[in-house]
């Protein structure tokens, strides 16, 4: 995961992930997750969702990682050229 946050569209603060909930299983370990701008508080209105688990030969693994996806809808901008 190389790109990094852009500053809020609306303030110009920096943005960060917010933790929302933290869950586990006897399975696997995640956290469901926000991006929030910290000067004014304003929040990307979805939640994303990041997930690891160990395999049988003890490696940890990603199940589902939603970071990159998160990163870019809020990169992404109005003036942004579409596809």
């Amino acid at each position: 995961m190389n790109e990094t946050l852009k500053p809020c569209p609306f303030c110009g603060g920096n943005a960060m992930f917010l933790t929302i909930t933290n869950k586990s299983s006897q399975s696997s370990v995640g956290v469901m997750f926000k991006i929030k701008c910290m000067k004014c508080r304003i929040e990307f209105p979805k939640s994303y969702e990041c997930e690891m688990y160990m395999d049988q030969d003890g490696g940890i693994r990603t199940g589902k990682d939603e970071r990159t996806k998160a990163i870019t809808d809020w990169n992404r901008r109005a003036n942004d050229e579409t596809d």
